[in-house]
């Protein structure tokens, strides 16, 4: 998909990167409520049939997946994460196809949550699987640094913050600083470092009392308005001026 180019520089590239691991865990949770959910299907439904232990096995192979993506959030983790959702769903299809034609009546309604839940992960595989390289390489130490970064700005109160903006609905946080800008949402799902020339572009009415910005994220547009207190701190930066490179090395 098309994005905003400054996203291939290298401070973007690692925040990606450890958005995209954030995400790979969002999924593993996923996966291990869902193993366990198959885990007891196949525990409860062995006495009816012995075949049943298929779906016990796919939930273990399931749980296994969700806890490693925990514990080492890569591509890999995930790609088999997905392939054992399209099991699972492959499975119920199954069923569904033998229990109707003992009864003579197709019931779908059990293969809505499978499928559900397989069209996530293959959704996240694919929004993810360009970012292989980018996820193997980031260091450990910018992981800890991002995440300090990260819970030192959620943290601030903004009535004390005139450099801290928030979006509608929490849904960002901003800290602005002399020539540049870090966003980042609340569950660190999306981040990204822009400066002033960059941030200005983005805005859809910049004399609007209520700004709103539209970014064209590598992992999917995102949507900002802010409300007309936090659109003022935006405009009072946006507009000024960066000090004399004398007056920032003496300051240093």
């Amino acid at each position: 998909m098309n994005y905003e180019n400054w996203f291939d520089r290298d401070e973007n590239k690692t925040l990606l990167a450890i958005c995209a691991r954030k995400m790979i865990r969002g999924t593993g949770i996923a996966g291990i409520i869902w193993g366990l959910i198959n885990i007891v299907l196949g525990v409860v439904a062995m006495h009816l049939s012995m075949l049943n232990v298929g779906v016990l096995v796919l939930g273990l192979l399931m749980l296994g997946a969700g806890i490693q993506a925990l514990r080492r959030p890569t591509l890999g983790v995930l790609l088999a994460g997905t392939v054992v959702t399209a099991l699972l769903f492959a499975w119920n299809l199954a069923i569904t196809i033998l229990n109707a034609q003992v009864t003579g009546t197709f019931v779908p309604q059990g293969l809505i949550f499978p499928l559900i839940i397989m069209v996530g992960f293959i959704t996240s595989y694919r929004r993810l699987k360009h970012l292989e390289g980018l996820i193997a390489a980031v260091r450990p130490e910018d992981i800890r640094n991002t995440k300090k970064v990260c819970k030192t700005l959620l943290k601030k109160k903004l009535k004390n913050e005139p450099a801290v903006i928030q979006a509608n609905g929490r849904a960002c946080r901003a800290q602005l600083m002399i020539d540049k800008a870090f966003f980042i949402n609340r569950m660190m799902l999306r981040a990204f470092v822009a400066s002033k020339d960059e941030i200005r572009s983005v805005i859809v009415k910049p004399d609007a009392k209520r700004l709103e910005m539209n970014v064209r994220h590598p992992l999917g547009k995102l949507k900002y308005r802010f409300d007309k207190k936090n659109s003022e701190k935006l405009k009072n930066w946006l507009s000024a001026a960066a000090p004399p490179a004398e007056a920032q090395s003496q300051g240093s």
